[in-house]
């Protein structure tokens, strides 16, 4: 399966929806702009406004407030109710909603799961059933970790070392001693009790798109390295980031830490 390089995707402005924020060692602005171009691409294949089912939502702070905005009539749904009380608030609007679960008799175009299966203990299962909300020409739109990647590879370190801790704690301490006390907490709620679950390999990820009767149309991969200890560490500046992200496009993706793909029916 040949992936496509990020390359393909300008840095176009999407109508009615805020300016994309800046990269980050986790390619959240890399995933934004492969899921928009894909949306933007199949509503321009369809001739009018789109429906979306972000599925997993949380506060909509990384995705989907930037997913709302011409074209588009978006339904946002997850079960953490701060987060949703947070994205109603900021978010919410006459072609925007937040609710606890898929609407039933709903047909959507567009399913996203954005960095969400990794999190669910049956993700063939969700996908299956919201086959039955996605209309016949509708696609479905994802980002995985690869669940053996340098990210998780990374996690799977500190959750043993506690050294993100320690380095957190040095850094407030070291900015304090120069007078520049940490930033305060933005105050935005997120669900933290729920963690990765499912650790995809390629293998595994394509059994599942094929057990739910789907095919891979197009795939890409994220950034090459990137978890909090390094993305606050020593690969924490803006050159660096950027580098990464452009290497994971030129390596193989069983190297990468995360894949997006867009499934059809076939």
């Amino acid at each position: 399966m040949k992936h496509v390089a990020m390359d393909q995707f300008s840095d176009a402005s999407w109508p009615g929806r805020p300016p994309l924020p800046p990269e980050d060692i986790f390619g959240n602005t890399k995933k934004l702009r492969f899921i928009l171009r894909t949306i933007e691409g199949h509503r321009a294949r369809l001739g009018r406004d789109v429906s979306i089912l972000d599925f997993g939502c949380g506060n909509a702070a990384a995705v989907g407030q930037y997913l709302i905005g011409d074209g588009v009539i978006y339904t946002g749904v997850d079960f953490h109710e701060p987060s949703l009380s947070y994205a109603r608030q900021h978010f919410g609007g006459l072609r925007a909603e937040f609710v606890t679960e898929v609407p039933a008799g709903h047909q959507f175009d567009v399913v996203v799961y954005a960095d969400v299966l990794e999190h669910v203990p049956d993700p063939l299962g969700i996908v299956t059933a919201h086959l039955k909300s996605l209309a016949p020409d509708g696609i479905m739109i994802g980002s995985v970790p690869n669940g053996y990647g340098p990210c998780e590879t990374e996690k799977f370190i500190d959750r043993h070392l506690r050294l993100y801790q320690v380095v957190r704690f040095f850094k407030r301490a070291a900015l304090r001693l120069m007078g520049r006390p940490p930033k305060a907490d933005a105050g935005i709620p997120y669900n933290h009790d729920s963690g990765h679950i499912i650790f995809f390999t390629m293998g595994s990820l394509k059994r599942m798109v094929a057990d739910a009767g789907l095919r891979i149309v197009r795939f890409a991969h994220g950034g090459f390295v990137g978890a909090d200890l390094t993305g606050n560490t020593i690969f924490a500046s803006r050159r660096f980031v950027a580098w990464n992200i452009r290497a994971a496009d030129r390596l193989p993706s069983w190297v990468v830490s995360t894949w997006y793909f867009v499934l059809q029916r076939p």
